[in-house]
């Protein structure tokens, strides 16, 4: 490849991938409410084709086709599948999300790119601009996947009809992808404690929990990826040494819990009650030039409107958490905190700080 063309390239391509980061996280909650309405039609649709006979769905995938991207189409397929998957002869397409605004950016850079091929033709092979959109594709659709995740957070199969081994994916290239939420089995209280102690790894993560009462229970060393735990009563649980990445606790009871060493990239705790909770050594990724450009799985924890009087937060290291409108009476922080979280007046009023 042209090395005069490489590099007017990565210079259009870099403006785009700043633009379409900068416009992700500031639509991020619409992108994802938009998604969560064409899954839930999708739903509906396989709700239809079962009351005429279809059988029940085992996997439903969110899939980039880059075959549509070639021909600048940015639809993305939903599909549902029966216990054999890809080999299931009833595989179907249910519905589709518009993706249209995160790829407008790629769409937007391939034209550009255009016009650079177009100058330096004699030196690029015939179809360059083929092989460019191809080898960009992914970095644009890390932004569907998240706001897809985002999605998925709240989402219900609405009665349609499903085995117990049934999974959400979401995947760059049929079947090149990663699960984001699972089925969970019905089962009474007892029955959940039990499932829990058996400890076995992973079987915990991309659950839905909504409104379970776990109080007391001891959630250390489990991965709980991707969970659901809102509006669940969580008082005088264990969290120690968990990984909560993408978890969501927004309006639970949470009091006197412990979350020490816990790794929470992307909670969020919106409007939970977490009077006197312990984040002694809670982390998250840390921020790399987010004044440029985020990565896009480095959503930041969130304890927007959280009721957090007496909670210790010494020695935590959450970087970027979003304090916004939350209560702080009585809080215990490091006086290294003082500039590292993003407190208001009031906040810091609130708070006592320590000098160790």
């Amino acid at each position: 490849m042209d090395v005069n063309f490489r590099k007017e390239f990565r210079r259009i391509k870099n403006e785009a991938l700043i633009a379409v980061n900068a416009y992700y996280f500031s639509h991020m909650e619409k992108l994802s409410d938009s998604y969560r309405e064409s899954i839930s039609k999708a739903c509906e649709r396989v709700r239809q084709m079962q009351a005429e006979g279809y059988p029940d769905v085992e996997y439903m995938e969110i899939t980039m086709l880059r075959t549509r991207l070639t021909e600048h189409d940015y639809r993305v397929p939903i599909l549902v599948y029966g216990t054999g998957w890809y080999a299931d002869l009833s595989q179907t397409q249910a519905g589709e999300i518009d993706a249209g605004e995160i790829f407008s950016f790629y769409e937007d850079m391939m034209q550009k790119t255009a016009v650079v091929a177009k100058k330096y033709r004699s030196k690029l092979p015939a179809r360059i601009l083929e092989i460019c959109m191809c080898s960009m594709a992914d970095s644009f659709w890390n932004y569907v996947d998240m706001a897809c995740r985002r999605a998925i957070m709240g989402f219900t199969t609405q009665g349609m009809g499903i085995t117990d081994q049934f999974r959400v994916r979401i995947c760059e290239y049929m079947g090149y992808g990663s699960v984001c939420r699972r089925y969970l089995p019905a089962m009474e209280r007892e029955e959940m404690k039990k499932w829990f102690e058996k400890g076995e790894e992973d079987e915990f993560r991309f659950r839905d929990y909504r409104g379970w009462d776990f109080s007391g229970w001891d959630f250390s060393g489990f991965d709980l990826t991707g969970c659901d735990f809102r509006n669940c009563n969580l008082d005088k649980c264990n969290f120690t040494d968990a990984n909560l990445t993408g978890a969501w606790f927004c309006g639970s009871s949470m009091k006197e819990v412990c979350f020490r060493d816990t790794w929470v990239p992307g909670s969020r705790f919106d409007g939970a009650d977490m009077e006197g909770s312990v984040f002694d050594g809670t982390y998250s990724s840390c921020k790399f030039h987010d004044d440029i450009w985020r990565r896009p799985d480095n959503e930041w924890a969130s304890f927007i409107g959280c009721r957090l009087k007496n909670a210790d937060f010494r020695f935590s290291a959450i970087e970027c958490a979003d304090f916004s409108e939350a209560d702080l009476e009585g809080a215990v922080f490091n006086d290294s905190h003082k500039n590292y979280y993003q407190l208001d007046e009031r906040q810091k009023s609130q708070i006592q700080f320590c000098d160790f």
